[in-house]
């Protein structure tokens, strides 16, 4: 049943002002917020971390802590204040009317506790009148609504028993449940696989519609914003900076701040030869750092010098003034920026950053057209000699006994069982180049790179680098192969040592593999500093002083420090802000040309990927199941599991997100008993194009086809026909298309 707020906005914030009480006094985190979600609403919260998106979503529900507490202004929900309203009265409004699904589902799941259990409660809670049987009937249908497969039998599992996206249309059906008036999203997706992304934002469109909620969503992916969001509140450092319709901002971002956003992204649609992204310099200042007498963004602000509007930027403070009608900005120069058109901003941008374009174009150009021609094999291997390729792995297996939860089991009577993350992958990396490797979590990227790299033990199969065995495990490998094979981790909390300052940790290598003498080892790791754009100040600083991208250019610097021939960087950037994430990809493209090295790249995302890579490996249930450049990749002919990839993936564009997407049925299977015949059968949206509706599939594992180059496809479907599917999206020059 809809709720009818009779013309009243579900939510109206004004002047919303929140601090934090420390030490040092209060300290303003949020300030001068105004904005309101209407019924059937969605209200995009978009910036880095650290602008106050979360904060306000907390101030909204009264969750800001002990030493939180909302400052100014006001907050109504359906025409009532909740600035000062009792807490009693407030958890009654926040159980029946306003719900928050959280970025990490477990935060929100009890993990001694069964779903159903948990489903039930919400309604049992709140409406005393429900009886438990009809609770759980209710749970299991807005499973059903939130597209769940086999939604009875998961009432009776634990969290840690369903996947992770499964984990989150859990917590949004929870969320769902007493069908409220306002719905938070805090970073829904962030954690989640593209396919499965798609699928929650597709439920987030569909349950507005459906129940006419207004939805707050709150992200730093631009992409996802733009397939979901009505409008669009831009922050900064705790103040909005723009707000507009969502088509608005996309065709016409007014504030620097949003424009240098959108041009962080690394999209499908660009030209190839672009090897540079556009990286916001600088990172947004502490809350105890903010200087109200100026412009928060100044210290950033390339448009500043541009426009010469230094002396008004940096002593005084800008209001959010009227650009367009309904579209405001926080920027002296108001409608001026609204000259240049986004595409020929973000154009600007990236010719700036190119050095002699013309030339780096033909340059790309001839390597690239050089490389896709390396002869491969059935397997996706190439054959070319062994001087162009750096490693070389051959029929390469990955397998983790599963443990026995029988007597049986216990006492050796049972067959052992195998979790066969990594089944016979072949594959040649050629020197100097980027192979990106994607696919779903469960799909063996990271598997196959621990493998490689000795953390986890090989069970079968060969693999070298410069002519060394690599299925060896750490402990038996020699110094000069652990030299020669370095590892950048996706969270560098968890590999840098708190206790030591990073000049330490980056020199540790340095003495262990004695790259240089004792006594320049300073003098290199400021070198090392310098590479990764780190000042050499940062020596002397703990890891705790250092922001997200800061850490993580650490973790390269380390990674470095032994000069390597390869780097296996694992998800390095999936966790970063889109301007901090540009800014590692530009450096990761520096240190390939300037030192030669060789990068394999894990992620999920396929424009990350293709700006990165020069070929690409997708990965499906622990085999590789496409291959080839990626001039080649993006364009048909696709395997279609890596259709299915492509369509997902967010496009920073109001009108191309809303494309319908490739739906892949059900999750990745269980690598421990993976599908006969072709893996991909049991969710392949393209079965229906072979005779018996692709019979075959379930009885013969594929054959590898042959594209041009490189280009490999393991799909029974034949390869003429793959070709003439549709393109996913437009592309921009420098495919084989």
């Amino acid at each position: 049943m809809m709720k009818d707020s009779g013309g009243i906005p579900v939510l109206e914030v004004k002047d919303l002002a929140i601090s934090y009480k420390t030490r040092k006094g209060s300290v303003p985190a949020v300030r001068g917020v105004n904005f309101s979600v209407g019924q059937g609403e969605t209200v995009g919260l978009v910036g880095e971390s650290g602008c106050g998106k979360s904060t306000i979503a907390f101030g909204i529900l009264d969750f800001l802590g002990t030493n939180g507490y909302v400052a100014g202004g006001s907050i109504k929900f359906m025409g009532q204040e909740l600035v000062g309203k009792p807490r009693e009265e407030l958890r009654k409004i926040r159980g029946n009317n306003i719900s928050m699904v959280y970025q990490d589902p477990m935060q929100a799941l009890n993990p001694s506790l069964t779903i159903g259990t948990q489903l039930a409660e919400v309604l049992t809670t709140h409406h005393k009148e429900i009886h438990r049987e009809d609770a759980w009937d209710r749970s299991i249908a807005m499973l059903e609504r939130v597209y769940m497969p086999d939604a009875m039998n998961v009432m009776e599992r634990y969290p840690h028993m369903i996947s992770g996206g499964q984990q989150q249309r859990v917590v949004i059906a929870m969320g769902m449940l007493n069908n409220p008036s306002l719905l938070i999203m805090d970073e829904p997706t962030t954690a989640l696989d593209v396919t499965v992304e798609a699928a929650v934002l597709d439920l987030v469109d569909d349950l507005k519609k459906d129940f006419n909620t207004g939805i707050i969503f709150i992200t730093h992916n631009l992409g996802v914003v733009a397939r979901v969001s009505d409008h669009l509140c831009v922050m900064y450092a705790g103040e909005m900076v723009e707000r507009a319709s969502i088509q608005t901002i996309f065709d016409n971002p007014a504030h620097p701040y949003t424009r240098g956003l959108l041009s962080c992204i690394p999209r499908l649609t660009d030209d190839l030869s672009y090897s540079r992204l556009w990286s916001i310099r600088g990172r947004v200042p502490h809350p105890s750092e903010r200087d109200a007498v100026r412009c928060v963004f100044s210290p950033r602000c390339d448009w500043m010098e541009k426009h010469k509007m230094h002396d008004k930027c940096t002593k005084m403070h800008p209001e959010l003034v009227d650009v367009g009608e309904f579209h405001q900005s926080r920027c002296f120069m108001g409608a001026t920026t609204l000259e240049y058109s986004m595409t020929d901003y973000a154009r600007g941008n990236r010719k700036i950053l190119e050095d002699a374009a013309d030339e780096a174009d033909k340059s790309e150009a001839a390597s690239s057209d050089s490389a896709s021609e390396i002869d491969t094999d059935a397997t996706g291997a190439d054959n070319s000699s062994s001087d162009s390729n750096i490693a070389k792995v051959k029929s390469l297996k990955v397998y983790y006994e599963q443990k026995a939860g029988t007597l049986k089991g216990l006492f050796g009577m049972e067959e052992k069982q195998y979790v066969k993350a990594v089944d016979d992958v072949s594959l040649n990396v050629p020197k100097g180049a980027v192979l990106g490797v994607v696919g779903e979590s469960g799909c063996g990227k990271s598997s196959l790179v621990k493998g490689l790299v000795g953390l986890e033990k090989i069970s079968g199969g060969d693999a070298e680098l410069m002519g060394f065995d690599i299925t060896l495990p750490v402990a038996k490998r020699s110094e000069r192969l652990i030299r020669e094979l370095q590892m950048v981790f996706q969270n560098p909390d968890s590999t840098l040592n708190p206790s030591f300052t990073v000049g330490q940790q980056i020199a540790r290598p340095i003495k262990r593999f004695k790259t240089v003498p004792d006594r320049d080892i300073p003098a290199e790791v400021e070198r090392l500093l310098r590479a990764v754009k780190l000042d050499t100040y940062y020596y002397s600083r703990y890891p705790r002083q250092l922001s997200g991208g800061e850490k993580q250019r650490v973790g390269i610097a380390r990674a470095l420090a032994s000069q390597p021939s390869m780097v296996i960087c694992d998800e390095p950037v999936s966790a970063l802000d889109v301007s901090v994430q540009a800014a590692v990809l530009n450096l990761l493209n520096e240190i390939k040309d300037e030192l030669g090295t060789t990068l394999i790249f894990i992620a999920h995302d396929l424009s990350v990927v293709r700006f990165i890579s020069d070929f690409i490996a997708v990965m499906y249930l622990g085999q590789i199941v496409e291959f080839g450049s990626v001039r080649r990749i993006y364009p048909p002919p696709y395997h279609p599991y890596t259709e299915a990839l492509l369509s997902a993936v967010p496009v920073p564009d109001p009108v191309a997100s809303r494309r319908k997407f490739i739906r892949l049925s059900g999750d990745v299977p269980s690598a421990m008993n993976p599908p006969s015949g072709c893996r991909f059968h049991t969710r392949c949206p393209r079965r229906s194009m072979l005779p018996d509706n692709g019979k075959i599939c379930e009885e013969q594992a594929p054959p590898w086809q042959k594209g041009v180059g490189t280009h490999r496809i393991m799909c029974h479907i034949p390869i003429d026909e793959l070709g003439r599917m549709e393109a996913v999206l437009p592309l921009g020059k420098g495919y084989d298309i």
